[in-house]
């Protein structure tokens, strides 16, 4: 977890896990995010204390401690695209994401997670472009 680790972006539903015995703990967010509650927190979602995974089962709870590479804003995802080919794309992302989801992407609302983006890279791959989709920014972040 980064040292300047800011509390405020923990979703305030978001599960903490106080098991610090668990041989994972060093590296699942769910225990790394418990060591940054700020004290004002009187109270805070938690794993039940005496929950353990079945033996040589993984824990159910268990979420990587990495942050990943969410890309924000679709506005020039087609510049470079042949018309034909952008029309074609853009219709089978408003039938996957939804027209309304579409948009929150295109106005920077929301933004397109790894599954997102590697969906989209398909598309592209199925009209014969190899060339990367071009996203407006991109932000490291937590996927709660």
């Amino acid at each position: 977890m980064k040292a300047d680790f800011d509390y405020t972006a923990v979703p305030h539903a978001f599960i903490h896990c106080l098991h610090a015995q668990c041989p994972r703990a060093a590296e699942c967010l769910r225990y790394q995010v418990v060591l940054h509650v700020p004290a004002e927190h009187h109270s805070i979602s938690i794993v039940n204390p005496s929950y353990t995974p079945a033996k040589g089962k993984e824990c159910t709870y268990f979420l990587p401690d990495r942050m990943q590479r969410f890309a924000l804003g679709i506005q020039h995802l087609f510049d470079k695209l042949p018309h034909d080919d952008a029309i074609i794309i853009k219709r089978q992302m408003i039938a996957h994401f939804t027209r309304s989801t579409y948009y929150r992407y295109w106005r920077k609302e929301r933004a397109l997670t790894p599954d997102d983006q590697e969906y989209i890279r398909k598309l592209y791959l199925r009209r014969g472009i190899t060339d990367e989709p071009a996203y407006d920014e991109y932000r490291e972040q937590y996927v709660w």
